[in-house]
């Protein structure tokens, strides 16, 4: 079986975890991983965490459509994905864990290397995309652009028909949706704030400006960049 950890990636289209966990039609398992303690920090946002969800809810809504859904996992992540593998070590799978590179925050960073210590320690297979540019180290300059490069001459990545996931009952904190809304309720209370989150609203977004806006755009912010 293969894990697909969504988290700053909440989409299915132009996803190369997505495009390669399900490309040889193995089980997929996509879950998403809901840590308390991140929603009680006094600094985060309500609007930003009602994006979140509202994009989670859009992301399980394209799943379901494809034969599949998103789980919700509740609890410390790293703790989470072990516990989470050694579920389905016990019942005779090897799961493949997939996840997109994360450089943006130094737990990030200290969470993945947790996680793929875990994974080499119990000679498992894991799959870590690049979709994201921040660069952090200015010795890795040269390098750096050579992956940006790379990476903006590939082809938009496919975005499965179907995929297979089977039911599982995982032993495991996780919530359903309606759980999510009662026990994140201030959150979703919020009043809307520019944009609905999720993929389908994204990509209707984008579609707009392409169709009303995108003809001589690039001049137009060239003369407001010059006026000013």
């Amino acid at each position: 079986m293969h894990i697909l950890w969504f988290r700053r990636d909440l989409r299915l289209s132009d996803n190369e975890i997505v495009a390669l966990s399900t490309a040889d039609s193995t089980e997929i398992l996509p879950c998403f991983i809901i840590d308390p303690w991140f929603y009680q920090q006094a600094e985060v946002g309500k609007a930003r965490v009602k994006f979140l969800f509202e994009s989670l809810k859009n992301l399980d809504n394209n799943l379901r459509a494809r034969g599949s859904q998103l789980y919700l996992l509740e609890g410390n992540s790293v703790n989470v994905i072990q516990e989470l593998t050694r579920k389905l070590l016990q019942i005779g799978d090897r799961p493949k864990l997939f996840f997109n590179y994360d450089v943006q925050v130094h737990y990030g960073i200290e969470r993945d290397r947790q996680i793929i210590n875990f994974y080499q320690q119990h000679n498992l297979s894991y799959y870590q995309g690049l979709n994201n540019f921040l660069q952090t180290n200015g010795d890795r300059t040269e390098k750096w652009m050579e992956e940006y490069y790379a990476y903006l001459r590939q082809p938009l990545q496919p975005t499965p028909e179907r995929i297979n996931t089977p039911q599982l009952q995982l032993d495991i904190p996780q919530l359903t949706f309606t759980e999510l809304k009662q026990k994140y309720s201030q959150f979703w209370e919020t009043e809307d704030i520019y944009f609905k989150g999720g993929e389908t609203q994204a990509i209707a977004t984008l579609n707009s400006f392409l169709d009303s806006r995108f003809q001589g755009y690039h001049w137009c912010d060239s003369l407001s960049s010059e006026s000013r």
